[in-house]
């Protein structure tokens, strides 16, 4: 047995050990990968609703190489959590706790709040005055507007649809 085949079998042994520990992994990562892809449909969503109320700053809340690099950044780390908790989980055969599965349920707690501050942030909805209670607003994040500021521009913006018979033709 030469030295390339002795090599080539090692690099294969090695191939094999990983695939098998990570492919636990991978339904986890598809969850987590949907639950991220979630949060970037609610965070352009966001973005529209507060594109509408304050025209101009719609240059600030287009998508951006930049965004999407964060995007890709977040998916990247929560891989390398998911792949940590299947070698953890692997080698030390963690029967008394399912790393896996805690990372997955703590990425999609995660995103699951991100969603509903998104859904919430800019909304007139009861519920999102009292999710915006608990959970942070983030359009003083992202265009530096207080909440109370945009409450009373939501306000106003509803006095004037309200005043428009337009609209109350169209809301049917």
């Amino acid at each position: 047995m030469n030295t390339y085949d002795f090599l080539k079998s090692i690099a294969a042994a090695a191939g094999g050990w990983l695939a098998a520990a990570l492919m636990p992994a991978a339904p986890y990562g598809m969850v987590c990968t949907l639950m991220v892809i979630a949060d970037v449909v609610s965070a352009r969503r966001l973005a529209h609703r507060l594109g509408r109320q304050m025209p101009t700053k719609r240059q600030q809340l287009k998508f951006s190489s930049a965004r999407f690099g964060r995007t890709v950044s977040k998916l990247c780390r929560i891989y390398g959590l998911l792949t940590l908790a299947a070698l953890l989980q692997h080698t030390f055969g963690g029967d008394w706790c399912d790393l896996l599965k805690w990372s997955a349920a703590i990425v999609c707690f995660w995103q699951g709040c991100s969603i509903i501050e998104n859904e919430a942030s800019a909304n007139a909805s009861p519920w999102a005055k009292i999710a915006g209670k608990i959970l942070v607003d983030k359009t003083s994040r992202h265009l530096g507007i207080e909440p109370e500021d945009l409450a009373e521009i939501i306000k106003i913006d509803d006095e004037i649809k309200s005043k428009n018979p337009k609209n109350q033709e169209n809301n049917c």
